[in-house]
C-alpha cells in the first residue's frame, strides 16, 4: 500500500459538478455520465497513483481494470461521493482491495490519502505477508484493520509478491532501478537488503 499525494480537484471535475451538481443526488446518478467517471479515474491513475492500485500496488493498465473508489464508503458517508479527495482509482480484483472492501469502513483504515502506509507496513520476505511494521499501540491496530478490509494478504496477493522477490533477489544492484513494481516492497526490500 502506498502513498497517493493529492493534486487539486481537476477543472474538468468541479466544472461538472457545478453544471450538474443539483442534479446528482447520489453516485448512482453518474452512470449518466460515463465519459466523466473514464476522465477522472485516468486522471488519478495517470496523475496521481503512477498507474497503480494505491491498496496492492499491482498495475492497472486502463479504464477496464480500474474503478472508482471511496475511500470513506459512499453508502455510509453520503455527503462525500462527489468529494475529490475520498476518491482514488482501484483495480478490479474481485479478491482484494474495493471490490473486496465493499461498504467495510473502521475509522482505523488507513487512509493512503491522508497517511503515508509506509509507516504502518513492512513484509515479510519469505511468506509475501504484508505484516504490521508495529508490534502493539495504534499502528499495529490500523494495520492489521486495513489489512483486513482490503484482504492484502490474499493467496494470490502473497504469491504475487514473492514472484517478484525471487525476482529481485537474482538482480544485480544497479538492475533494481528497472524494478516498478510494488514500490513498498521494492523500497522496504532495498531497506533490509542494502
Amino acid at each position: 500500500m502506498f502513498k497517493v499525494d493529492k493534486t487539486p480537484e481537476p477543472e474538468f471535475f468541479a466544472d461538472f459538478k457545478r453544471r450538474h451538481g443539483d442534479s446528482i443526488k447520489n453516485w448512482d446518478d453518474m452512470n449518466n455520465y460515463p465519459d466523466i467517471k473514464k476522465e477522472l479515474r485516468l486522471h488519478m491513475l495517470l496523475e496521481e497513483q503512477d498507474c497503480r492500485c494505491p491498496y496492492c500496488e499491482t498495475s492497472v493498465d486502463d479504464e477496464s481494470d480500474g474503478s472508482i473508489e471511496h475511500i470513506k464508503p459512499k453508502d455510509l458517508f453520503k455527503n462525500l461521493f462527489l468529494e475529490y479527495n475520498n476518491l482514488i482509482t482501484s483495480c478490479k480484483s474481485s479478491y482484494s482491495c474495493d471490490n473486496f472492501k465493499g461498504k467495510k469502513w473502521d475509522d482505523k483504515f488507513i487512509n493512503p490519502t491522508k497517511e503515508n502506509p509506509e509507516e504502518y507496513f513492512s513484509y515479510d520476505l519469505i511468506t509475501g505477508e504484508i505484516i504490521p511494521k508495529e508490534k502493539s499501540g495504534i499502528k499495529y491496530e490500523k494495520a492489521n484493520k486495513t489489512i483486513e478490509i482490503l484482504n492484502l494478504n490474499h493467496d494470490k496477493l502473497k504469491r504475487i509478491r514473492v514472484v517478484f522477490l525471487k525476482a529481485l533477489l537474482t538482480a544485480p544492484q544497479e538492475d533494481l532501478i528497472y524494478y516498478n513494481k510494488y514500490p513498498s516492497l521494492l523500497k522496504y526490500y532495498k531497506e533490509i537488503k542494502f
